[in-house]
């Protein structure tokens, strides 16, 4: 008896450890959290109005990007030791009728002074409710870290449930463009 206590207890244990190595507050604390989400907004978030990808880091933008920083949250945040990736999971509020959220999931490796010298977004969900949104995403971000193949939750393999959007069979993330492009060159915003 006292040995299957000890297994039960043991479970709780792993189960929490294995949760907490994904939270943000691990890594981060609340200022960094803020300052994280800021220096990727110009890729999870919108274009500001009347920047182009080429002027978007340009100083009179800041302040859209800042709210829009504001905005988002940082649900899931988890950094590889010995790739030293800085995996995350940003969700923000989609255009609905209901309150919903999309969460983008990436990666990025950062120099000696914090700059991010290699960015990378693994894909962006459907918008959902939030319950739902976080649990998808939570499972996804999973296999990410672990660097699991995804391609059984695209859309064209999934049906019925949605959890990836982006990347499709049409869409994928240029790395040297740092942005969602179509097999046109579209941009996806």
């Amino acid at each position: 008896m006292k040995s299957i206590f000890s297994f039960f207890v043991f479970l709780i244990l792993f189960s929490c450890s294995k949760s907490s190595e994904m939270e943000p507050q691990t890594y981060l604390n609340k200022q960094e959290i803020e300052d994280f989400k800021y220096s990727v907004s110009r890729y999870v978030g919108k274009l500001a109005k009347k920047a182009t990808h080429e002027t978007k880091f340009e100083k009179r933008f800041d302040s859209e990007y800042q709210n829009q920083a504001q905005n988002m949250e940082l649900i899931f945040y988890y950094i590889n030791p010995k790739t030293e990736e800085h995996f995350f999971a940003l969700s923000k509020i989609a255009p609905s009728l209901k309150l919903k959220k999309t969460a983008t999931v990436g990666k990025l490796k950062k120099d000696s002074q914090g700059a991010i010298i290699q960015y990378e977004e693994i894909f962006r969900t459907w918008k959902m409710e939030e319950p739902e949104l976080l649990e998808k995403t939570k499972l996804l971000f999973a296999k990410s870290i672990k660097g699991e193949d995804l391609t059984k939750y695209y859309t064209q393999n999934s049906q019925p449930e949605f959890y990836i959007e982006f990347p499709d069979e049409f869409t994928y993330f240029d790395t040297k463009k740092r942005k969602w492009v179509t097999q046109n060159e579209l941009s996806i915003e």
